[in-house]
């Protein structure tokens, strides 16, 4: 009788334990997630090539790097990054970055490139006078926006934002005025590139 009396001291011990945490009341849950790492390829700070060929970094989406495009200094917050030589002497910056979600939306991402040049923010109609819809190769729409400061003609963007499901894709290109013209095509032709898997 002893053992059975301290089987039922246990079970009136493990009982409440045991359906304790079953409530049905809503509860908080927390949950730790951490940055999706960078591709290994991108540890060097380097992008893996820029002979043309097509750039798979394990990343839902492959692209091709131009002719004359050079590997540029990569940065936590960049996939991918290339120096744009120009005829001028000077060099176009370019990114490629992706953000979650909506990331504040297609305006608010247009009115911080604005703001980068020392342009005042858009209202929504303004945006078809510098920007337009394009396709590229796989059929896939991206907004590509050309951004110009008239009174700092040293501070232009080509820009393009792809919209996905689960996140929005940016190309972005710094340069002047005559840097963004000269590289436009170029910066089209990596855009176009740009396949999804």
């Amino acid at each position: 009788m002893k053992i059975s009396r301290f089987i039922l001291f246990l079970l009136l011990i493990m009982l409440p334990l045991c359906f304790g945490g079953c409530s049905e009341e809503p509860s908080i849950q927390k949950y730790k997630v951490s940055k999706t790492p960078l591709p290994s390829s991108y540890e060097s700070g380097l992008t893996p090539n820029s002979k043309g060929e097509v750039v798979d970094t394990g990343l839902p989406f492959t692209w091709v790097v131009p002719a004359g495009w050079e590997p540029g200094k990569a940065s936590s917050m960049r996939l991918a990054s290339y120096i744009i030589p120009l005829s001028t002497g000077e060099t176009g910056d370019f990114s490629l970055v992706r953000l979650g979600g909506a990331a504040g939306g297609v305006l608010a991402n247009i009115n911080r490139w604005r703001g980068q040049i020392g342009l005042a923010d858009a209202e929504i109609e303004e945006v078809a006078e510098f920007s337009h819809m394009h396709t590229t190769a796989q059929g896939k729409q991206f907004l590509h926006a050309t951004l110009i400061n008239e009174a700092n003609p040293d501070r232009a963007i080509l820009g393009a934002i792809f919209e996905e499901a689960e996140f929005l894709l940016f190309a972005k290109l710094n340069a002047s005025a005559a840097g963004v013209e000269e590289a436009n095509e170029s910066f089209e032709a990596f855009c176009n590139s740009i396949n999804f898997k």
